[in-house]
């Protein structure tokens, strides 16, 4: 008490002083504002600090697969009829050619196929990758992309004299993008309705102007220094977008709440007769103390999400904490000095003598009315949680216990793209998983780290003047032995999942479509020839008939079904065409039809590592990325590998590692391993919460009550939120939810249980019994906690107004875990198990119980 003591004479004496200081670091942090987006992440799995299975194979595809196929951004063309296929090809063209003219070789385009649920010859998509040199960001052209696309279009369907066709630019790189732009307006769009918010609900409680004005105009100030250290931050690790938003509402709730603890209890102290000096020095002295602790629990939540090792977790813990830091410095200096140097003008156009009126019951009107009201209420409040106590603990736990019950039967979700905001990009998700499958852009992959190369010679051969194709040379031994049994993996991964029986024992479609892994033309003409044989009866089927087989099988990844086509029907000699010469046959070049094809196979869609160590197969899955069945696929085909029994102990000759990637697995290891951290983050945050209102409460069971009640009301939040979104809308509740819930509302909902606890343990330090203290707590401490959870939750429940379901889950579960904790737990739970707890609120250590009031 003595710092605080200290720190009122300081502010006192040096009130000036402490406001330059504090503009002057406004006026530094500028630059560093304006260039805070700069250094937001948007996409997840970018993010550092995970190590795991799936970071290591991505590693591996990044440095070893230089010719690997870019899906990140994505061109689809929709089209309803042969003739606007033809104009969607045409679109293509003239697509490539604008690209070109505007870009050079920098950003290039390749057709990935056409696409289609019935016929693709008849409706369906064309896919166009676009992939961008290291020096383009290919995310942040999206925008001048999408210029380009809609110039092709227009002059495409005046030539064609039609309409315009449908097209989508898409993709993991155009979905980052898309959020980037809707997060940008989502906070336009939040600040102004938090600050209007916060000016009604002080305004209303003060009926004061300047004091509406105040507290938000210094979080303001706040939150501009603070930008300076998301900055800084991000220039050494990711901070992923939503921490601004964040940062933004909780530091104008938080700094709001603990600038209005000081100006309420200045104003009750001039109303008890307190002089301006007296007044002020008191304010901070005991509602300062408050407000310390209380800020502190929020930091010490905060803060503990560091010790995660993933960036995004991480960042996010420290950048809030500082951001607390920066709004309880300002609270606890700038607040007070500004009252100081304007006195009772803060309470403009009222004054005390207006408000002792209304005490007396001496005044009229709405705000009188209000005031008689308010006063009744928490009146009321204070006397049925004493005549009641143990009655309200019930009916309390009664109605908690179906929240808490779905709390513990429910299932959080990897999905990001079902949470992502409606754009261009989420539209050309959903077409392509209309008319393909749903893990077309985002494929799982299995990265094949083999003990020896199986590649003799690879790369381009120019096959006529102005056309190069692909060719491969297997290594001698390879394709009777590593090969074949990739392949065999492939088929058997195919023939595992590529259906499901229902609950009648009907087949019916499974998790895997495609999978394309290291394919030799020399097995599969082989295969298909016998397979004609038997099941046709064709003794000697033509070369032609074989190579119609495979290529129009379904085992043959679209991607190169149309290459595969365009090479065999390239005249050799004059009339002869490759697909009528028979297997082996030697093209001009020196190289035979199946090197070409082979080349075309597993060179040209990146299969095959440069140095051919490694294999990478493509598992493209039924279902969108992310989606709960695919999750679970991830988890089978791992433990197909490394389970017992798996392929690393069949294959351990042939594999030295094998790893499951890409974005979905990315994802999945990322919830598993901050969801294990979160388990030592959890107890961390608890522990040390319990000692510090242990040693400002010199308690031993009021801080665990504290905690009780607090995870009590996250526990029902959370139930909420999975009934809200995950029952009733369908919207799956993102893995984050509730680890971010967790830190924010055991630390900014601890606030309301300290500012209520402090008053009740100050009346009691001042001589009052247990019961005489809580009451008095609640009717004078309870109208100004319920205001400042009304300002908290208020502000996080903007956050439903945004275009983001992740947001908008974000914003329902805080927002409504700040009302429940503070209007039901604090105002009726805390003050009832504290009149049943009598006395033993307060025992602890004598040296922890002097009497602190002195």
């Amino acid at each position: 008490m003595h710092m605080f003591a200290k720190l009122a004479n300081f502010i006192e004496k040096y009130s000036k002083v402490i406001i330059a200081l504090w503009i002057v670091a406004l006026v530094c942090s500028v630059p560093f504002i304006l260039k805070s987006d700069e250094v937001l992440e948007y996409d997840l799995t970018q993010m550092s600090g995970l190590d795991s299975e799936s970071t290591d194979g991505q590693k591996l595809i990044d440095t070893e697969f230089s010719n690997s196929v870019d899906l990140s951004e994505i061109l689809v063309i929709k089209y309803n009829s042969a003739d606007e296929l033809k104009q969607a090809k045409a679109l293509f063209a003239e697509f490539s050619n604008l690209l070109h003219a505007k870009y050079g070789d920098d950003v290039k385009a390749a057709y990935y196929g056409e696409y289609g649920k019935v016929n693709p010859a008849e409706s369906g998509i064309s896919m166009i990758a676009i992939e961008a040199a290291d020096n383009i960001s290919i995310s942040k052209e999206t925008g001048n992309i999408r210029d380009v696309v809609s110039e092709a279009n227009a002059n495409v369907a005046k030539t064609f004299n039609s309409s315009t066709l449908t097209t989508y630019v898409t993709g993991n790189s155009a979905i980052n993008y898309d959020t980037e732009i809707s997060s940008n307006k989502d906070i336009a769009k939040i600040d102004p309705l938090s600050i209007a918010l916060i000016f009604i609900l002080l305004g209303l409680f003060f009926c004061a102007l300047v004091t509406a004005v105040m507290p938000p105009a210094v979080v303001g100030m706040a939150f501009g220094v603070a930008l300076t250290g998301l900055y800084g931050i991000g220039c050494i690790m990711g901070v992923f977008y939503i921490t601004k938003v964040l940062i933004l509402v909780t530091m104008l709730g938080a700094g709001c709440d603990y600038s209005l603890f000081i100006i309420s209890r200045y104003r009750d102290e001039l109303k008890h007769g307190a002089d301006h000096s007296t007044a002020l020095k008191t304010s901070v002295q005991w509602a300062g103390e408050s407000v310390f602790t209380s800020g502190l629990s929020v930091i010490i939540g905060f803060g503990a999400l560091s010790i995660c090792s993933f960036s995004m977790v991480r960042s996010l813990g420290i950048v809030l904490a500082l951001g607390i830091v920066i709004a309880l410095v300002a609270a606890l200096t700038f607040t007070p000095a500004l009252i100081n140097l304007i006195g009772e003008k803060v309470f403009w156009p009222a004054n005390i003598n207006k408000y002792n009126k209304i005490d007396r019951g001496e005044s009229t009107g709405i705000y009188a009315t209000i005031c008689k009201l308010s006063k009744k209420y928490f009146a009321w409040v204070a006397h049925v949680t004493r005549k009641y106590a143990a009655v309200i603990v019930v009916v309390g736990i009664v109605l908690m216990a179906p929240m808490v019950y779905i709390f513990a039967t429910s299932d959080d979700s990897a999905d990001m793209i079902s949470i992502m905001p409606d754009s261009e990009s989420i539209d050309g998700l959903n077409t392509i998983m209309g008319e393909a499958d749903g893990g077309m852009i985002m494929p799982t992959y299995i990265v094949l780290e083999l003990n020896d190369s199986i590649v003799d010679k690879a790369g381009m051969i120019e096959l006529s003047p102005g056309k190069k194709v692909p060719y491969l040379i297997w290594k001698d031994g390879a394709l009777t032995s590593t090969v074949p049994a990739i392949m065999k993996i492939s088929q058997d991964i195919k023939n595992k999942y590529e259906y499901a029986t229902d609950d009648d024992g009907n087949k019916i479609n499974g998790i895997v479509s495609t999978i394309a892994g290291a394919n030799s033309w020399q097995i599969l003409y082989a295969q298909a020839e016998k397979k004609i044989i038997v099941e046709h009866h064709i003794p000697n089927p033509t070369p032609k008939m074989v190579n119609d087989a495979i290529v129009n099988s379904d085992e043959m990844p679209a991607a190169v079904k149309g290459p595969i086509k365009d090479f065999l029907s390239t005249v050799v000699a004059e009339g002869v065409t490759l697909n009528d010469v028979p297997y082996g046959t030697m093209t001009p070049l020196g190289k035979s039809v199946e090197n070409i094809i082979d080349g075309i196979l597993n060179v040209s869609t990146g299969i095959i590592s440069d140095n051919g160590k490694y294999v990478k197969m493509m598992v493209i899955t039924s279902e969108k990325p992310m989606s709960d069945n695919t999750m679970a696929f991830i988890k089978d085909v791992r433990e197909d590998f490394h389970g017992d029994g798996g392929y690393d102990e069949v294959y351990a000759s042939m594999f030295a590692n094998t790893y499951v990637g890409g974005i979905s697995a990315i994802m999945e290891d990322v919830s598993n391993i901050v969801m294990q951290q979160f388990d030592v983050i959890r107890t961390v945050v608890i522990i040390a919460l319990i000692v510090l209102l242990f040693l400002i409460l010199g308690s031993y069971l009021t801080p665990i009550r504290s905690m009780l009640t607090i995870v009590c009301s996250i526990m029902t939040t959370v139930g909420l939120t999975h009934f809200v979104f995950g029952t009733m809308m369908d919207i799956p509740v993102l893995w984050l939810v509730p680890i971010v819930l967790f830190v924010v509302l055991l630390g900014l909902g601890m606030d309301y249980d300290i500012f209520l606890t402090t008053r009740i343990r100050e009346n009691v330090l001042r001589g009052m019994d247990n019961h005489d203290a809580i009451e008095d707590a609640v009717r004078q401490a309870g109208p100004v906690t319920s205001l400042c959870s009304l300002i908290m939750g208020g502000t996080f429940l903007t956050m439903l107004l945004t275009n983001s379901s992740m947001l908008q889950e974000f914003g329902f579960a805080l927002g409504f875990g700040i009302l429940i904790e503070g209007l039901l737990m604090v105002g009726f739970m805390v003050p009832a198990l504290m009149h049943l707890m009598g006395d033993w609120s307060w025992k602890g250590p004598k040296f922890l119980n002097k009497n602190r009031a002195e």
